[in-house]
């Protein structure tokens, strides 16, 4: 009963490398297809390659057995009540350092 299934771990652990390599080659092709394109600026460049982020961990959790519709929004709540306030307050002290400068 506490046998570990080695077939399994290795079958699991070949579809996340190859959810990992899929997840790589869409990134390199939209990074060139904006270094070619005249009318894809950077911020739509970053914003697809988050979309295809988030969309492979939510693959890749649910492959995985965790639920994602449980992780991900305790995720957001963790992410914005700890990390959130401090990045705001790093934001403030610099705008008060550069209105001293001034």
């Amino acid at each position: 009963m506490n046998e570990i299934m080695w077939g399994d771990i290795i079958f699991q652990l070949l579809v996340l490398l190859i959810l990992v390599m899929i997840v790589g080659l869409i990134v390199s092709a939209v990074r060139i297809l904006s270094k070619r394109s005249s009318r894809m600026n950077e911020s739509v460049t970053n914003i697809i390659i988050t979309i295809v982020f988030l969309v492979a961990l939510w693959f890749a959790l649910d492959f995985i057995g965790v639920e994602p519709s449980y992780v991900v929004p305790n995720l957001i709540e963790w992410t914005t009540k700890f990390i959130l306030p401090w990045v705001v307050l790093y934001w403030f002290i610099r705008l008060i350092k550069s209105l001293e400068k001034k």
